[in-house]
């Protein structure tokens, strides 16, 4: 069974900002719980300015990941662990040491990217931005989604995150 993912807002592209129009559609696999493994139909968006394409995730999907946000957070909040015996049917430790590299290689650029964000469009203060405050780990305190607000923070923005 494939699943069809669709949104009815208006997407921008985050390089140039101008409007995207769908090109084509493309499967993407999903990992669950217990290896259950989902397809879904993603819109493929091309930018009608600078030609860039863009595939429409959502919130659930992770770019360049095969498991859903919600077992890639639950491992790097130590919620899922390898040794955990209920675990068996979770990421292999070797990939969850993985998502543990990933988000230490990135938390730098996380944080800088959360507070451009939050200075350009939020208001965020001056005094914020020189501040060694990490809102990545403030964040990751206050909300059980940060991931997944993080990363539509960051790719919505036109940013990235480098893949360990």
């Amino acid at each position: 069974m494939i699943f069809l993912i669709e949104s009815n807002a208006i997407s921008y592209c985050p390089i140039c900002g101008e409007s995207l129009i769908y090109r084509d559609s493309c499967e993407r696999g999903m990992l669950l719980e217990g290896r259950e493994r989902r397809r879904f139909l993603i819109r493929r968006l091309k930018c009608s300015k600078c030609g860039k394409l863009h595939r429409e995730l959502p919130d659930f999907l992770a770019p360049f990941k095969q498991y859903a946000t919600e077992i890639i957070s639950g491992v790097l909040d130590g919620i899922v662990q390898p040794e955990d015996e209920d675990s068996v049917d979770h990421p292999c430790e070797k990939t969850m040491s993985c998502w543990h590299h990933w988000l230490m290689a990135d938390q730098l650029r996380i944080d800088g990217y959360l507070k451009s964000i939050g200075y350009c469009l939020l208001g965020f203060s001056e005094e914020l931005l020189n501040s060694g405050m990490s809102l990545l780990t403030e964040l990751r305190s206050s909300i059980p989604e940060w991931l997944e607000t993080i990363l539509r923070f960051i790719y919505n923005s036109g940013g990235f995150l480098v893949s360990v």
